[in-house]
């Protein structure tokens, strides 16, 4: 029977408890990177769908396709991690990680977005929202800057849960309505914020926070044109009306312009992203 290395009996690291642990508030974007595969320990959201060695619990025909692609050597988009002193938890690409720990490859192409600790001091309101929200969904890791988000996030997860249950005809639990609304969701969302280069506008801000920011727009252009905009269109918009322009262009302004920028109307439009 052969000896399993280290790395391979290493259980998946959550990033949602490294972020608490070191209070993980203070972000960098370093854009495109190759990096050891090796390094990559944990995942964002999915570390209970993994065992030691980044193995698939459940291998799904996803997995067997990446597998194939890889096999063939497919150029597939590259990863998306977040980066913990010299370790990578997985955002978007567990499938890719895993085939690519099987088989044994040593690199991959990723987006990289550094976090560091920094002393964070939260209200007691904010404390006990982030409690509540993480014990009714089983969802953690979602750091949003303001409590009322919280209860955004919550509507939001308890309509997705309903609509499960009429698409399935059957119960579904707010946890697993949850889970998916995180993975089908909030995921995805969240590579477009910083696709897009939502982060230089709100520097201060958490993903969690910028995405609260574009569900209210969502709302708000939704209940005005009288039928759910989508959130495709939602972001569009909130780039274009936030910034004056179009998404493809904010991520090639400077952050000092675009916070001049957008300050008055930020005020203005939506006086909940006033800063302290």
């Amino acid at each position: 029977m052969p000896l399993l290395r280290r790395e391979e009996k290493q259980p998946i690291r959550a990033f949602g408890v490294i972020s608490k642990k070191l209070n993980l508030s203070t972000r960098v974007y370093r854009g495109m990177q190759v990096i050891p595969v090796e390094k990559i320990v944990g995942s964002v959201g999915r570390a209970g769908d993994l065992l030691p060695g980044f193995r698939m619990k459940n291998p799904d025909v996803r997995y067997y396709r990446v597998r194939r692609a890889m096999e063939r050597g497919d150029i597939l988009p590259p990863i998306i991690v977040y980066k913990v002193g010299d370790e990578y938890y997985v955002l978007d690409g567990n499938h890719r990680v895993a085939v690519a720990k099987e088989l044994g490859i040593q690199f991959m192409d990723a987006e990289v977005i550094e976090f560091f600790p920094t002393e964070r001091r939260e209200s007691r309101a904010l404390q006990k929202k982030r409690t509540e929200f993480e014990n009714l969904t089983g969802l953690k890791g979602i750091d949003a800057g303001e409590p009322r988000h919280y209860d955004s996030f919550l509507n939001y997860i308890k309509d997705y849960t309903e609509m499960m249950q009429r698409s399935l005809n059957k119960e579904v639990s707010l946890k697993e309505g949850a889970l998916n609304w995180f993975l089908c969701v909030y995921t995805p969302a969240v590579q477009t914020i910083v696709e897009k280069g939502l982060e230089e506008v709100f520097p201060e801000k958490s993903l969690a926070d910028i995405f609260a920011y574009i569900l209210d727009y969502k709302w708000y252009k939704s209940q005005k044109e009288g039928h759910d905009i989508g959130f495709d269109r939602a972001i569009e918009g909130f780039i274009r009306e936030i910034t004056g322009k179009e998404s493809s262009e904010v991520a090639r302004e400077e952050k000092k312009g675009l916070v001049q920028r957008v300050g008055g109307l930020l005020e203005e439009v939506f006086p909940w992203l006033r800063r302290e």
